[in-house]
């Protein structure tokens, strides 16, 4: 008798799922190989996980989405693009945020000088000024759950800039 085709031989012997075939390797998530997201290890200077360090770059308290971020870009490897971006996308962002912020505060006194559009231009201004606070702390708590389930998260125009940098 002859032997039958290579398509009808048996599985490799083994408790593979089903389907007949051996387990993906390690780290394996379905949509490619390595998988997306931080390098593994620990930062050189607070020894944090990647992703909590990318975590704490979003961070608006006391200044530390300004200091970390420069702390991890200045002490962690170009090679970890991963907590390089973040940080990037962080300062671009808190940078944007002072910027329009600040800005916002000098034509808010320009029309507080102006006598006839007080009231309604102090009003005006200091909406804009609520939503941009408000635009700036819903970007950061985004930015901080992406960071924290190791994603790459770009926020519009400023991740772009922060990707190619990184």
């Amino acid at each position: 008798m002859s032997s039958p085709p290579p398509y009808n031989n048996p599985p490799p012997q083994g408790n593979y799922p089903p389907g007949n075939y051996p387990p993906p390797p390690p780290g394996y998530q379905g949509g490619g190989y390595p998988p997306q997201g931080p390098p593994p290890g620990k930062t050189r200077t607070l020894g944090l996980d990647y992703n909590v360090a990318a975590l704490l770059c979003y961070l608006p308290v006391c200044a530390i989405n300004i200091i970390l971020p420069i702390i991890w870009l200045v002490t962690e490897p170009k090679q970890n693009r991963f907590l390089r971006f973040h940080a990037l996308q962080s300062l671009f962002l808190t940078g944007a945020f002072i910027i329009v912020y600040f800005a916002l505060a000098i034509i808010s006194g320009i029309l507080m000088a102006a006598s006839p559009l007080r009231s309604a231009g102090w009003s005006l201004i200091s909406l804009l000024q609520g939503a941009v606070f408000l635009f700036f702390i819903v970007m950061c708590i985004i930015a901080m759950i992406k960071a924290y389930g190791n994603q790459i998260w770009k926020i519009p125009v400023i991740g772009d800039i922060a990707e190619k940098n990184s």
